[in-house]
């Protein structure tokens, strides 16, 4: 196909998009303004996971985080400044709370995420990527029977879609993971998930892509962009201009300011996260684990042992609140005697920025006012896990084929 694509953006979608373009034929450059290790591609807790079914955005969520924010180290914080955009957003965040519209939800994420492991693990099998892939596993830890109660009801969901899940008690999870006594009420497992080390496969992805024929410009920002008509007719950076025939920005929380060029409105936040690795941790767990009450995400990992946590909605910045470092350093010692007597002062924290959307679904698609612009942002927590379905579906829609996936619920302009 004679077709050129500039893609804004190298994390996870930007690379998947550009993989599944160049399979089709097409002349595929990423242009990212970052040197290319910074993105949230690269710190994550490396899930697969499509038990994560619920949106981000379900009913008790706010009162949840009204509580959280009054803690310095809670999981969730958001920081009080009058800014349009952010109470927008949380307008809206409030009102895609509800029941209804998770139960309308649950069946597209299902989709979503179960394509994008099966895409992953064909990517992995034909690429010989070697990225410590796993499948099965991930734990929900819970050390009160409360969360436990509410987990529990996520299996019955889980399953009702087919998907493996199940509760086990304190021992059960024990004999499945001996290397950890957690202290815990219960468990519940999820069969369905799996994980890798997110650097590895990256890096690996990026050589694959470069030996292909893809171009990749790191360290060039996006300045500009040239419309003629309903057209783009070119990107305008820093070192020089880009054309081609379409164009598409899978810049994470970066999106929205670029989308502003286009007079375009795409509400999003971005929910800052922090990682830190343990190379030689006290024990190594066979299985992660997601701690529920702190919303700690533990990961075994081919070069350590992966701790990450929090979502932090401050604007776009990197910073290290190192009061949050610590609120998931003492969850881990709380739930994990193990690591209780562990000297956590040789870790180097990590922080990302996930897209965040006022409904907990990723914008992926066409705008209606721009004919040869594509998005893909907006994924949250699931940023990792979805990235090589949506690269799959904006390949679709650039290369003309019918859609494995479609629903108004990813309309990038369904907001305006």
């Amino acid at each position: 196909m004679d077709k050129k694509v500039v893609i804004v953006g190298a994390g996870i979608v930007g690379l998947s998009t550009a993989y599944y373009l160049n399979k089709a034929g097409v002349d595929v450059t990423i242009i990212d303004s970052t040197d290319g290790k910074d993105n949230c591609s690269y710190g994550n807790a490396g899930y697969i996971s499509p038990s994560h079914i619920i949106p981000l955005a379900s009913p008790g969520i706010i009162s949840q985080g009204l509580k959280w924010m009054l803690n310095k180290s809670s999981p969730f914080y958001i920081k009080p400044k009058l800014s349009q955009d952010l109470l927008k957003w949380g307008w809206l965040f409030k009102k895609a709370a509800t029941d209804k519209r998770v139960k309308a939800a649950i069946p597209l994420l299902y989709d979503l995420t179960t394509q994008s492991q099966k895409l992953y693990e064909e990517i992995l099998r034909e690429e010989t990527i070697e990225a410590g892939y796993h499948k099965p596993g991930l734990l929900m830890v819970c050390q009160t029977k409360e969360a436990l109660k509410h987990e529990v009801e996520l299996v019955e969901i889980a399953n009702q879609y087919g998907l493996e899940a199940s509760q086990l008690s304190k021992e059960e999870t024990e004999r499945m993971d001996p290397n950890v006594h957690y202290n815990m009420a219960g468990s519940v497992y999820f069969g369905c998930d799996g994980w890798m080390t997110p650097n590895a496969f990256m890096e690996q992805f990026k050589s694959l892509l470069v030996n292909n024929g893809v171009k990749i410009d790191f360290k060039t920002e996006l300045q500009a962009i040239e419309t003629k008509g309903n057209k783009i007719s070119g990107f305008v950076t820093d070192k020089k201009n880009y054309q081609a025939d379409e164009f598409v920005i899978a810049a994470g929380s970066w999106s929205p300011l670029l989308m502003k060029h286009l007079k375009i409105d795409l509400p999003l936040q971005a929910g800052k996260g922090y990682s830190f690795t343990i190379e030689n941790p006290p024990t190594m767990p066979k299985l992660p684990s997601i701690l529920v009450e702190a919303r700690v995400a533990t990961t075994p990992m081919l070069h350590g042992f992966r701790v990450a946590g929090t979502m932090e909605i401050s604007g776009i910045n990197h910073e290290v609140n190192p009061a949050r470092v610590q609120g998931i350093i003492d969850s881990v010692k709380e739930a994990m005697p193990e690591f209780q007597n562990y000297g956590f002062d040789t870790i180097k924290p990590w922080a990302g920025l996930r897209p965040c959307t006022p409904d907990g679904l990723p914008y992926i698609g066409r705008p209606r006012s721009i004919d040869n612009l594509l998005v893909g942002t907006g994924h949250a927590m699931l940023g990792w896990t979805l990235g090589p379905i949506t690269g799959m579906l904006l390949t679709q829609y650039i290369t003309g084929q019918s859609l494995d996936i479609e629903s108004n619920l990813l309309n990038v302009e369904r907001y305006n």
